[in-house]
Parts: structure tokens; C-alpha cells; sequence
């Protein structure tokens, strides 16, 4: 009993000088700090406000339900969803190493989800495609088994499950193609380090490249791959296995993609693109013609007052 007791002080003294040791967790606050707060079997919704906790449930259940259905699989713990109303909340929360351009987190080992409050901060993307864009995050990651993802394969399906996609989008990565800026898929791992406008087109990319994938293999080509992952296959072996050529391969493959998909041609070609050049043309053709006729209806406004125009002047000066 004497060197159980010796043991037991020797743990509790270690653990009070050495609290590095600890298991690392977010600084979550308790739960009477964040009210009100929704419940459900899926969420535990902890906020200032309630309509903002009613919004979240609401798109946390349909969201659930659709990548449910994509993945054919469930969450077993219920998720903690925070959002918070300042940013120093924020930061506690998710850590400094967070780019300042975020305004969501998901945790997917601690079944987390940290969000900014639309009400506080301002969102350029609808506040329901960053709550689902998060929800994707955390069943791949228990979809992976808490294995690494490619963070390219990790953030495009998430795009493609919160459906974040603009036209604003393809003129960027057109940009990027013509400027020989692109991001190689291995690039992306270092997101969370780069600037909001060079964030964005790592996004962008992450997006077509699983669009590509689902295009190539088939839509059911990255559960295949996760399943590889997830049992402990190389990213090599994953993709060998999964569309018959290595990792490297794909993604020589998609750069090629990419350079022919959005060049100058391709870019004029596009169809939306025409449309919108012929609309401009037709307003710059609009105003010109204003314009002329506004000339014209003042240089007979002139004439009928016995008034030479600027023309008639200065052919009068040719002439002498």
C-alpha cells in the first residue's frame, strides 16, 4: 500500500509540472458558456442566439442526409458544432495556426465543427455551404478511418458535397493556366499557409480534380479510393489498385487536363463566355450610338440657329 501511495504521488506530480504530456484537445468551452444550444441524435449546437442554432440544425440534417447517401455510411458520435461570436472565441478554439481567411473549422477525430457566426463576420459563400463543406470533412474522416487524405481529395469532395461552384471560378483557374500559376495537387497539402486569393484557386483545383476523377473512373471512384486508404494502402497502392496507375501518373494526367481544358481557345470557346462577350458588345455598340446621335441631334440644334458646327469650321479653314 506504502509504494501505491509513493506511485499515485509520483503521477499526479508529473502531471501537474509536465502538462505538455497531456492529450491534445481543442479549448472547448462548456456548454453554459454557449447557449442556447439544439440537440438532436446527429449535433450538439452550441451558440449565442437561437434562430442561428435553429438555421445550423436545419442544414446539418439535410446535409447529413445527402452525404449519407453518397458515402452509404453513418456517423456513430454525435458531432459538437460551436459557432462563436468573436474572434478571439474563434481562435481559442481552433488554434493560431488557422489562416485568417477562415471562417470554419472541422476536427474530424474529435468530432468538432467550429464556425464563425454569419451574424458577426462576413461570409463569401453562403453560410449553408460552409456548414455542409464541414460536415463533408468529418464523415471523410471517419469514412478514412482517421488515416491521412491528400488534402486535394479532402477539400474537393467537400466543395462537391456543399456544391460550391461559380463562374467566377473557371476565369480564375483559366488566369492560372495562361500565367503558368497553377498549384500541383502535392502544393495544396500547405493551403492553410497561403494567402485568400492563392487559398481560393487551391480550392478551385481540389474541386476539379475530383471532378476529373468522378469523370475518368466513375462517380464511386473515391469511396474505392478512401477504402484503400483507410486499410493502410500507400497513396501509390490506393491509386494503383483504384484506377490502375500511380499517383504521380494521375496527377501528370490532370495537369494535362487542365492546360487543355482552359486554354485560349477553349476559353473563348466556352459558350457562357460568347454569350457574355456579345452582350458587351452590344452595350459598347448601344452607347456609341448614343453617343453619335447626340452629336448629331446638336449639330442640327446649331444649324437651325444659323450656328457653324466644329466640322463646318474647320473645313472652312482647309479651304482658306
Amino acid at each position: 500500500m506504502r509504494y501505491l501511495n509513493f506511485i499515485i504521488c509520483i503521477i499526479i506530480l508529473a502531471i501537474l509540472l509536465f502538462p505538455q504530456f497531456s492529450l491534445s484537445q481543442p479549448n472547448i468551452p462548456l456548454r453554459s458558456e454557449l447557449l442556447p444550444a439544439e440537440t438532436t441524435s446527429h449535433f450538439n449546437i452550441y451558440t449565442h442566439n437561437d434562430h442561428l442554432a435553429s438555421e445550423i440544425k436545419g442544414i446539418l440534417q439535410t446535409s447529413y442526409d445527402k452525404i449519407s447517401a453518397f458515402l452509404d455510411d453513418s456517423l456513430t458520435n454525435p458531432i459538437s458544432v460551436y459557432a462563436v461570436d468573436s474572434e478571439d472565441e474563434f481562435r481559442s478554439l481552433v488554434g493560431d495556426g488557422f489562416p485568417d481567411w477562415g471562417v470554419g473549422c472541422a476536427i474530424p477525430e474529435q468530432n468538432v465543427i467550429i464556425l464563425k457566426s454569419p451574424y458577426r463576420f462576413k461570409y463569401y459563400r453562403s453560410f449553408s455551404q460552409v456548414v455542409t463543406h464541414e460536415l463533408a470533412h468529418i464523415f471523410l474522416g471517419k469514412y478514412a478511418n482517421g488515416k491521412k487524405i491528400p488534402r486535394w481529395l479532402d477539400e474537393g469532395f467537400a466543395m462537391h458535397q456543399s456544391q460550391e461552384w461559380t463562374i467566377g471560378q473557371d476565369v480564375a483557374v483559366a488566369r492560372a493556366v495562361l500565367t503558368g500559376s497553377t498549384l500541383s495537387l502535392s502544393d495544396i497539402e500547405s493551403v492553410n499557409a497561403f494567402s485568400q486569393s492563392k487559398a481560393e484557386l487551391a480550392y478551385t483545383e481540389s474541386f476539379l480534380a475530383i471532378s476529373f476523377l468522378y469523370d475518368q473512373y466513375g462517380k464511386g471512384t473515391e469511396k474505392e479510393l478512401l477504402a484503400q486508404l483507410a486499410n493502410g494502402s500507400s497513396l501509390d497502392i490506393a491509386f494503383m489498385r483504384t484506377i490502375g496507375s500511380n499517383y504521380l501518373s494521375f496527377q501528370l494526367d490532370f495537369e494535362k487536363y487542365l492546360k487543355t481544358k482552359y486554354n485560349w481557345v477553349s476559353f473563348l470557346g466556352d459558350t457562357y463566355f460568347v454569350w457574355l462577350g456579345l452582350a458587351f458588345l452590344i452595350v459598347i455598340l448601344y452607347f456609341l450610338k448614343k453617343r453619335y446621335t447626340g452629336k448629331k441631334v446638336k449639330e442640327w440644334e446649331l444649324e437651325d440657329q444659323g450656328i457653324k458646327t466644329e466640322d463646318e469650321i474647320s473645313d472652312d479653314q482647309i479651304q482658306n
